[in-house]
């Protein structure tokens, strides 16, 4: 196996790590997408990855922002930064948006209730308000809710899948930077070279 090959391998498996293990660095990565006026990123959390196929899956609320750029524009990119190593990793691909499907169910059953309270929010996430407010229903609003009490955001949940096809990775250090790029196609390793940093 070559050095470029081992790197690719390495960051799927901190990828996968990362979406099983809270608090990890590359745990929280941010969601660029492009909409009508022009790109917009914001911070989501890796909730689980399928190595075999090289795909991404995050969750969402149906009615965001991010949902109506995805269809629009299903090219998504995901920036992973881990301060304490130094590395930053690219990933860009094909982002389809899931309500139904047995992976789409898997994330709604794995995920914790404080994860899915959001999902019962009455109004449509970044619709202007009045003043500040959590947007929850003042039944949850000071507690988490029990499965029960949650199947009612099932309708909001939406299951994002990013199909990975382009990798690029950067290695910080005093000593010199290092950087490669990975293209996939066919959830297979096509091509892989180093860049220059």
């Amino acid at each position: 196996m070559t050095e470029l090959q081992i790197i690719f391998q390495q960051c799927w498996d901190r990828l996968s790590q990362a979406s099983q293990t809270p608090g990890a660095a590359w745990r929280t990565p941010v969601l660029a997408t492009t909409g009508d006026r022009g790109p917009r990123q914001r911070t989501v959390v890796l909730r689980m990855v399928d190595l075999r196929a090289m795909q991404l899956w995050l969750h969402t609320d149906v009615r965001s922002a991010k949902v109506q750029q995805l269809i629009a524009h299903p090219i998504a990119s995901l920036l992973f930064y881990d301060s304490v190593t130094e590395t930053q990793l690219q990933v860009r691909g094909q982002a389809v948006i899931q309500t139904t499907g047995p992976q789409w169910q898997q994330l709604w059953n794995n995920s914790p209730e404080t994860s899915l309270r959001m999902y019962l929010a009455p109004q449509v996430p970044g619709s202007p308000a009045a003043a500040a407010t959590s947007n929850l229903p003042d039944s949850v609003a000071s507690r988490i809710p029990s499965r029960e009490e949650l199947a009612d955001g099932l309708r909001n949940f939406a299951a994002v899948r990013i199909q990975a096809e382009q990798i690029e990775w950067l290695q910080l250090s005093r000593g010199g930077h290092r950087r490669a790029a990975f293209d996939i196609a066919g959830e297979q390793l096509q091509h892989a070279a180093w860049l220059e940093p």
